[in-house]
């Protein structure tokens, strides 16, 4: 079973996903563009063999909805919709600065990590899930 994590965002959506043995968790080497997200993660679906699709959940620092958190819920159920019922929800409040700063550690620019970043937060978001569950 492969599990596929996505970091919600208003312009592109960060992508990762598991090894069969969800084990280690991999950052997409490809862009999920956030307006036609639904038809690109279908397709990932599809060709990886998903199993179980992670959405990370923004909350504010208290847990509190926030403005982003119903437009993840929207986009969550729009997905639902298209994919049945694979969806489970993940925390994500710290997963973007957590992975600017393991960008920043490897030496890499602002510039550099815009294509890339919300990649590797849907990462680490993946990789915190698979050690819990193992």
């Amino acid at each position: 079973m492969r599990i596929l994590t996505l970091d919600w965002g208003t312009v592109r959506i960060g992508v990762a996903i598991s090894d069969p043995d969800n084990i280690i968790a991999f950052p997409l080497d490809r862009h999920v563009e956030s307006k036609t997200a639904i038809d690109e993660i279908k397709k990932i679906i599809s060709e990886l063999k998903v199993e179980k699709v992670l959405i990370g959940m923004p909350r504010g620092l208290a847990g509190n909805s926030t403005e982003s958190t119903k437009k993840v819920e929207k986009f969550a159920s729009d997905l639902q919709n298209q994919i049945g019922p694979l969806i489970e929800f993940l925390d994500e409040r710290f997963s973007s600065v957590a992975a600017n700063k393991a960008l920043k550690e490897e030496g890499m620019s602002e510039k550099e990590q815009r294509g890339i970043k919300d990649n590797i937060a849907a990462q680490l978001m993946l990789q915190s899930y698979l050690d819990s569950i193992k």
